[in-house]
């Protein structure tokens, strides 16, 4: 019986494919172009391992996005770090911008005083307003050595704000209208009637005594301004209060009249102080 021969097994060609792969391989990796062997070599290899490549990729898609993530996150927290800081400052100079602005007009409303005529004025900014809804006082940045007095009136362009009752070298303290204390001569500027306005407490209008028969009549906005009668701690003619109102008084032998402060006296920031050598 005849033995049969094992197959030699193909390993020249084995051989041959692998050393191709390899040669293949190599000329890819290093790009030689310029060889047409060489090109339609890398060009088959391409056509077989593209599927391959392929694949590969789209595996590996995913981790990669993740990666690009994690690495990538760093930076975009520090470009919305960047944007917020920017927005920030844009506010903030939007916010001063329309705060100077604001002052610039109370200013300009505080030192231009048409109804003053040629009575010296200084300028002082509030640098405390009332402490409490008991007080009735202001504080400001200028005193006696700025040639401030107790007594001397104290206005804005709008109109009267009160008085200094105390001065120290530096600063000073301004008794405001809306004190029950605050006494000031008021006449009527259309019918030119006398009369006293008076404070009653904060966020309340002004009572003004005066010698009108009741049935006499004084129209719901009818304006008031300091009478400047002899001797007058206050001259004459600076804005006061708006009648909002009148009712009978004494007793109903007299007309009194209610009126609102031309002048809001918690909102202040600027203030401009009459240098005026009146009675008191």
């Amino acid at each position: 019986m005849a033995l049969s021969r094992p197959r030699p097994r193909n390993t020249g060609s084995r051989a041959r494919l692998t050393i191709l792969l390899l040669a293949s391989i190599t000329l890819l990796t290093f790009g030689v172009r310029d060889v047409p062997v060489v090109r339609d070599v890398r060009e088959g290899v391409g056509t077989v391992l593209d599927p391959v490549v392929g694949v590969v990729q789209d595996i590996g898609r995913p981790f990669a996005n993740a990666w690009d993530g994690v690495t990538g996150y760093g930076e975009l927290e520090e470009e919305n770090e960047r944007l917020r800081a920017e927005l920030d400052e844009a506010r903030s100079g939007a916010v001063s911008e329309s705060d100077a602005t604001r002052q610039l007009a109370e200013l300009s409303r505080a030192v231009e005083l048409p109804y003053l005529g040629d009575v010296p004025t200084v300028a002082a900014t509030v640098v405390s307003g009332p402490r409490s809804n008991f007080s009735h006082a202001i504080e400001i940045d200028k005193g006696t050595d700025d040639g401030l007095a107790v007594n001397m009136p104290v206005v804005t362009g709008g109109g009267l704000v009160g008085r200094i009752s105390r001065a120290t070298g530096s600063n000073a303290t301004v008794e405001l209208i809306t004190d029950p204390e605050f006494r000031v001569g008021v006449r009527v500027a259309d019918t030119g009637a006398l009369g006293t306005a008076e404070g009653h407490g904060r966020d309340e209008p002004l009572a003004v005594d005066t010698g009108l028969d009741p049935d006499d009549e004084v129209a719901a906005g009818a304006g008031l301004v300091t009478s400047g009668v002899d001797r007058s701690a206050y001259p004459a003619g600076i804005p006061v209060a708006e009648v909002i109102e009148t009712r009978s008084s004494s007793g109903g032998l007299a007309l009194e009249l209610v009126a609102e402060p031309l002048v809001d006296v918690d909102t202040l920031s600027y203030v401009s102080v009459l240098q005026w050598e009146g009675g008191g």
